[in-house]
């Protein structure tokens, strides 16, 4: 006998996809989400109403990737997920959830009127911005690709996060 600590199971491969697409997705569409408000919230939107109009966004994107997942694993199985596979399901699509976070502590710092309602959006968007780029570098270090390749993927991808806020500006 041996005292080695008990094998943990290994987390998949699909799984840790899934839950970085998500958290992706989340940020990207919660940013998305702050511009739209930006644009067509005035001095008189309360923060607060801006946190339910988040909440209801980010909520309605998490229903429909539970859903999404749910019937995928239906169709690929032939069966409702179930134990490890739907603590997976949930982990994954609750990335959306979490990637809002950020944006609705800052508000709720404006709810308390500790900053302006509008500072606070602007702060939330620009830390999205920010949550894009950690997520890739952390994605990226990972790689085997030249330091080079992985700083153009995350200017990439923060350059996105740029690109939702100039267009939703400007579009709406």
């Amino acid at each position: 006998m041996t005292d080695a600590a008990p094998a943990t199971e290994p987390v998949e491969v699909e799984h840790v996809v899934a839950m970085l697409r998500e958290r992706l997705y989340g940020a990207i569409s919660c940013l998305a989400t702050l511009a739209i408000l930006a644009r067509y919230s005035d001095e008189e939107t309360s923060a607060l109403a801006r946190i339910l109009d988040i909440a209801v966004a980010t909520g309605g994107l998490w229903a429909a990737s539970l859903l999404s997942h749910f019937v995928a694993q239906m169709a690929v199985f032939g069966k409702a997920p179930r134990g490890r596979h739907w603590i997976q399901l949930m982990q994954a699509s609750g990335q959306i959830l979490w990637a809002a976070v950020p944006p609705v502590i800052v508000l709720l710092l404006a709810v308390f009127d500790l900053l302006d309602t509008d500072t606070a959006m602007w702060i939330g968007m620009w830390t999205l911005v920010g949550e894009l780029g950690v997520i890739a570098f952390l994605a990226m270090r990972r790689t085997r690709l030249p330091w080079w390749q992985q700083a153009i993927s995350v200017t990439g991808l923060v350059g996105l996060g740029l690109l939702v806020v100039g267009i939703k500006t400007l579009a709406h």
